[in-house]
């Protein structure tokens, strides 16, 4: 009996140091990624009488530029948390929108936020290839045979000698 109590005393000393760490290490972590404007650096922008590199002077480069339109770029803006293996949930998202006309004007600046997203279901079909469908065994098997012994070659390569 004397010696369980100090080993259970051990035991529930160590359980009790151990369980703040524990709970620490699953802490949730906030990540924010993409554009972060120095405040009121957007406030600036003017419809009309700044250029594109007027715009990337006053709040940097975007994000992203449009795939079809050049004259479309996007500031992105996301705030993720992270809890331990979870998926990591969305807890912010914003995008702002800059138009540009064909000389180079800004034209329109468009505000979305994550009630404006949606979610894009993937396409599941699969691209049918030519063929045959072989077993595991059917491609081990297909190759027994079908090597020769040692290459034999018939052009050794250039001579190699003295004079």
């Amino acid at each position: 009996m004397r010696r369980t109590v100090p080993t259970a005393l051990a035991g529930v000393l160590i359980g009790a140091l151990a369980l703040p760490l524990a709970v620490a290490g699953c802490e949730s972590i906030v990540d924010q990624r993409g554009f972060a404007a120095t405040p009121g650096s957007v406030e600036k922008l003017e419809i009309g009488t700044q250029s594109r590199e007027d715009v990337v002077r006053l709040i940097g480069s975007p994000s992203t530029v449009a795939t079809f339109n050049p004259n479309v770029w996007y500031y992105i803006t996301q705030k993720q948390e992270y809890y331990a293996f979870f998926k990591p949930a969305m807890l912010e998202q914003n995008v702002m929108q800059l138009s540009f006309n064909e000389s180079g004007r800004l034209t329109t600046i468009k505000r979305y936020d994550l009630a404006d997203s949606r979610d894009i279901d993937m396409v599941s079909r699969i691209t049918p290839t030519a063929g045959k469908e072989m077993t595991v065994l059917e491609q081990i098997l297909g190759n027994v045979g079908r090597f020769s012994g040692p290459r034999q070659e018939t052009n050794p390569g250039a001579p190699t000698g003295g004079i």
